[in-house]
């Protein structure tokens, strides 16, 4: 799993000796331990995601060579279906491990959180990067969302005196640049991530068919001299045809070892 730099922005945003001498021990002590509790939540259903995520690369795999068999027998009605299924399924991958992605970055500043005990440095810009992707993140893991957002009011509960409020507003474009710019790298992780690991499904021509379905029939070797007779076509007809096949993903060709 990818991961990417979360910009530090706690010169901005550290309050001042006078301000940190105010705060209450007790309810700092309770926010870090809050901030541990969710530690260990958020590390739970980023696991449950990945194991998500595999299934839905394992029912995408199995969908494909269902289409790709229906495509082949001419069945164009089930072929279509597999097909919105497949489509489906990659639209969910992508918020699965879209939510992934920002919620291990999420564990990334918690972990820096507790290991530099800054913490309104690097906690506001995290009640932000939350509040954005909250709402995405509950449609798949409703359990991490409720933990974020009582992370986000215990956040709020500690920084609700007006001296905080004060220093808080101080950056409030930068923050909201900086959760932006990480939600919008996981977008483009996700959907790089999901477009590499789902095939497109193909839409073959009549060679292509017939070929293919030679192909599944005699195994894993192919005399192409032979296949090209039986079904009437050039040899380069043939040679041609399955490096369609091949940059399509339904085939893999190796090379023949030398003897």
């Amino acid at each position: 799993m990818g991961r990417f730099s979360l910009r530090r922005i706690q010169e901005v945003f550290a309050p001042k000796p006078e301000i940190q001498d105010r705060v209450d021990a007790q309810s700092y002590e309770a926010l870090v331990q809050k901030i541990e509790d969710s530690l260990t939540s958020l590390s739970v259903q980023v696991d449950k995601l990945r194991v998500r995520y595999q299934n839905m690369l394992s029912r995408g795999k199995e969908y494909f060579e269902r289409c790709i068999e229906a495509l082949v027998a001419r069945d164009g009605e089930r072929a279509k279906m597999y097909a919105v299924e497949i489509a489906e399924i990659k639209r969910l991958a992508d918020i699965v491990i879209r939510c992934c992605l920002v919620l291990e970055q999420i564990k990334v500043r918690l972990e820096t959180i507790l290991e530099l005990k800054e913490v309104m440095g690097l906690m506001v810009p995290l009640t932000s990067i939350i509040g954005a992707v909250e709402k995405e993140v509950s449609l798949v893991v409703p359990e991490a969302s409720k933990s974020l957002r009582e992370l986000v009011e215990s956040i709020e509960d500690f920084t609700s005196s007006s001296a905080y409020v004060e220093t808080l507003q101080t950056g409030s474009v930068e923050v909201n640049k900086d959760a932006e710019s990480i939600l919008e790298e996981a977008r483009r992780m996700a959907a790089e991530q999901v477009r590499k690991s789902f095939p497109e499904v193909p839409v073959l021509t009549e060679e292509e068919r017939m070929v293919y379905s030679y192909i599944m029939k005699c195994g894993e070797e192919l005399d192409v001299a032979r296949c090209a007779s039986e079904l009437g076509l050039d040899v380069s007809q043939v040679k041609a045809t399955i490096k369609n096949l091949q940059e399509k993903g339904l085939i893999e060709v190796l090379k023949a070892e030398a003897t």
